[in-house]
C-alpha cells in the first residue's frame, strides 16, 4: 500500500467516526430539547431553564463540530496527510542530528 493510499483510509476511518460520534449524539437532542422546553413555561427565568438551553446550545455546537471534522477528514487534504504521516527524513541526518553534541 502507497503513502497516499495509507493516509486516505486513515483519514476516511476517522471521518467516519467523527459522524458516527455526531449521529450519537443527535441521538440526545429529542430529550434535551424536550427538558428545555419543559422549564422554559415557568414564567420567569430560573437555573433550570439557563442550565438546560445551554446544554441545547453545546450540543448543537459539538455537532457541528463534529460533523465539519468528518468533513475536512473526508477531504484528505495535503495539511491532514503531513499530520497523519509526516514525510520520512533521509537517514543521514537523522544520524548526524543524534551525534551533535549536547
Amino acid at each position: 500500500m502507497r503513502r497516499d493510499e495509507a493516509v486516505r483510509l486513515v483519514s476516511r476511518a476517522l471521518a467516519v467516526i467523527q459522524f458516527v460520534s455526531a449521529m450519537e449524539d443527535i441521538t440526545y437532542l429529542p430529550s434535551r430539547m424536550y427538558s428545555a422546553h419543559h422549564y422554559s413555561g415557568i414564567g420567569t427565568t430560573s437555573y433550570l431553564q439557563t442550565t438546560y438551553n445551554l446544554d441545547v446550545g453545546t450540543l448543537f455546537l459539538r455537532i457541528a463540530g463534529l460533523l465539519v471534522l468528518a468533513w475536512v477528514f473526508w477531504n484528505c487534504g495535503p495539511r491532514i496527510a503531513r499530520m497523519l504521516l509526516p514525510e520520512e527524513q533521509d537517514a543521514g541526518a537523522e544520524k548526524r542530528a543524534s551525534e551533535r553534541p549536547l
